[in-house]
């Protein structure tokens, strides 16, 4: 799920151990070793954890009666030992040494005041259990009757339709059925009944880290926020303060600025633990929410949650307001979508629907980019149908970017979902020195160990993710502060996400892969020359992304290799903007070739000396045009070269202007039949 510091790794584990919690609840008459749930039509198996087992008890059951239950079953050790899951009303308790948990957990199950019980399954640092539900797209061809007929014959009752989602069913087993929730997902696919069914895991992460990193040094910046004045956003800028840092090993966000700071009309959604909407860095700029986990409209952290607001600081805190910290989007506006909280040990917890119907309400609410700081161990058909949705349905069918953290573990894969390439972009994290970050104890790593940036083939590109500074939950950071540093490829994440709201800001009909591809075509190469499994196509730089956006063309000719004295020159300039996105202040200047006199032009240029302008003003994406322009040829062209220069530019960068300029040349001659030495 997501977590401060090194959210990304941490949820896709927190997914991957709620999936192995989750199958756990199957019959648990036997401890087979053959517990597995499907993934598009592929059996994932499960590592039962032998030390816990999870419970959920029957709603409005008391403490009492819950310690009660729990050590009336000799294989469970003390109630007090048991860590309540805020997810589900889940404890999850431990299981003495040496006992089945299978057993156990089947026993539980089997008293009064108990809804379901289940083993846990282990996945990396996560832990998943079974809800005793299960999610299920039945086919499309199915009618309503149809599929109420199915499920009442295998003895399933429906929960509830998946909010926000489309023919996904939360389904559960009757009373009376035998089967576990697990069971009877597996057997819905292997009837060929559905296009997925897998259970409603419930999922906690168990490694939390630190909010903040050891103490560093000091980057540098242009808005009058604090931070940035304070070189505190070394990402953002990094003029070589730190240790052996490297000067420009940054998003080159001021350049960026000098385009556009952002839209008010372009949104984030921040798909994460919930955002503090009273920060001052992020008040008035935070719309209404959705919290997954409960189907309200309360999209606020509790307290201590502080991974949300401070992954939307990144993305999008208001900036040269003399207040705090600067995002990379200054005007975007954030939605906070809240799909996970932590229990009292600290650890992530969600399930599978919460994640899901997350990610669809976040699309249908108008999220043009959706972060999620946040990875999983095992895969999900219920959120893979979610991010398809997504990234093809949002934004009126012209598709929501869906940007992912590649997760913290080091590893040389990159976490799902974020190594879904068709339709996610996965960030990874980069060192001040502008290296892949390293669990290393050098100062470009900053001396910090605990984690290191998964890569391999799936990752698209790098960010700064090391010693984030941005903000967090009011009061709630280290000395009653609203900021803090954070590390992780969670804070990557929001990097990317924020260059990308600039890009929607200055072009809203862009599609995500063409957002994919101005980014990699954008990003500073790094390590090995082109891409790499290290860092991808390189560090973001959002100056060099937005300049992807704009390139003009310019061709001149006038169809003569001889001109004699009297003769009159025509030159056509054919001049295009070769991109999507419109250019303003677009200007094509002209030097009066030597040796001729200025007669005319279409549209008519101004005289400036030698030069001539044209003021273009606005060029539409794609547009393409042609201006004409006539010299008189001079007796003194005879035996010289009538060279016309014409360049054109625009208040924009470009990301290639080699095609900016255009010459056309004429021999000058006395008389159709006599040429002379023409000077070289």
């Amino acid at each position: 799920m997501f977590y401060p510091l090194f959210s990304v790794t941490r949820w896709f584990g927190v997914l991957g151990a709620f999936v192995l919690l989750i199958l756990a609840s199957a019959p648990l008459a036997a401890q087979s070793t053959a517990r597995y749930y499907y993934f598009q039509g592929a059996q994932i198996p499960l590592t039962v954890n032998p030390r816990l087992v999870a419970v959920q008890f029957v709603p409005d059951t008391s403490p009492a009666a819950q310690k009660q239950i729990v050590e009336s079953v000799n294989a469970v050790e003390s109630f007090e030992s048991g860590v309540q899951i805020p997810v589900g009303n889940f404890v999850f308790l431990p299981v003495r040494a040496g006992r089945d948990t299978i057993a156990a957990a089947e026993q539980l199950a089997a008293q009064p005041g108990v809804q379901t019980a289940s083993p846990v399954y282990a996945a990396d640092s996560m832990q998943l259990a079974e809800s005793g539900e299960f999610l299920a797209r039945f086919k499309s061809a199915w009618t309503d009757a149809e599929i109420a007929a199915f499920n009442q014959q295998r003895d399933v009752v429906t929960v509830r339709a998946l909010p926000y989602s489309d023919r996904v069913w939360l389904l559960k087993p009757a009373a009376a059925n035998p089967r576990s929730a697990r069971e009877m997902a597996n057997a819905y696919v292997e009837a060929d009944a559905v296009e997925f069914a897998e259970p409603n895991f419930v999922m906690r992460e168990t490694a939390p880290r630190p909010l903040t990193p050891k103490t560093v040094l000091a980057p540098e910046m242009t808005p009058n926020d604090p931070a940035f004045q304070q070189h505190l956003q070394w990402g953002l800028q990094n003029t070589g303060l730190f240790q052996s840092a490297i000067v420009g090993a940054d998003i080159n966000a001021v350049n960026a600025w000098n385009v556009t700071q952002g839209a008010s009309d372009i949104v984030i959604a921040v798909i994460d633990e919930g955002v503090d909407a009273s920060h001052p860095d992020l008040a008035g700029k935070a719309l209404p929410g959705y919290n997954s986990l409960y189907g309200n409209n309360d999209a606020a952290p509790k307290n201590g949650d502080n991974h949300g607001t401070a992954v939307a600081g990144v993305a999008a805190a208001r900036a040269n307001d003399a207040t705090g910290v600067a995002g990379v989007c200054w005007y975007c506006k954030i939605l906070p979508v809240k799909v996970a909280e932590r229990d009292p040990q600290g650890n992530w917890t969600t399930n599978t629907a919460a994640l899901a119907s997350g990610i669809n309400w976040a699309w249908q609410n108008g999220a043009d980019v959706l972060n999620n700081s946040w990875t999983m161990t095992t895969p999900s058909d219920t959120i893979l149908n979610a991010l398809v949705a997504a990234r093809f349905s949002g934004r009126d069918s012209k598709g929501s970017t869906i940007v992912f953290a590649a997760g913290n573990e080091n590893n040389s894969a990159v976490s799902y979902p974020a190594n879904l390439n068709s339709f996610v972009i996965a960030v990874g994290a980069s060192n001040w020195c502008d290296q892949r970050k390293m669990p290393a104890s050098d100062a470009c790593n900053n001396n910090n160990t605990s984690w290191g940036s998964n890569y391999g083939a799936a990752l698209d590109l790098v960010a700064p993710g090391e010693a984030i500074y941005t903000t967090c939950n009011v009061g709630q950071c280290p000395g009653n502060s609203s900021y803090a540093y954070f590390s992780g490829t969670s804070f990557a994440a929001p990097f990317v996400s924020g260059a990308i709201g600039l890009l929607y800001s200055l072009n809203p009909n862009l599609q995500p892969n063409e957002i994919q591809t101005i980014l990699q075509n954008g990003a500073k190469d790094l390590g090995a020359a082109g891409r790499d499994n290290a860092t991808g196509y390189g560090r973001l730089d959002s100056a060099k992304s937005i300049a992807q956006l704009y390139n003009l063309n310019l061709s001149v000719s006038d169809q003569r290799v001889l001109a004699r004295p009297g003769e009159t020159l025509t030159y056509t300039l054919n001049y295009a903007n070769t991109k999507l996105t419109a250019m303003g202040n677009v200007v094509l200047t002209v030097a009066l070739p030597a040796h001729t006199t200025y007669l005319s032009s279409t549209p008519a240029f101004t005289p400036q000396g030698d030069l001539y302008t044209l003021n273009l003003g606005t060029l539409a994406g794609y547009a393409t045009d042609s201006a004409t322009f006539r010299v008189r040829v001079q007796s003194a062209a005879a035996g010289q070269k009538m060279i016309l220069n014409a360049s054109i530019v625009s208040a924009f960068p470009e990301s290639n202007t080699a095609d900016n300029a255009a010459s056309d040349t004429t021999l000058g001659i006395q008389s159709q039949n006599y040429l002379p030495l023409i000077l070289r």
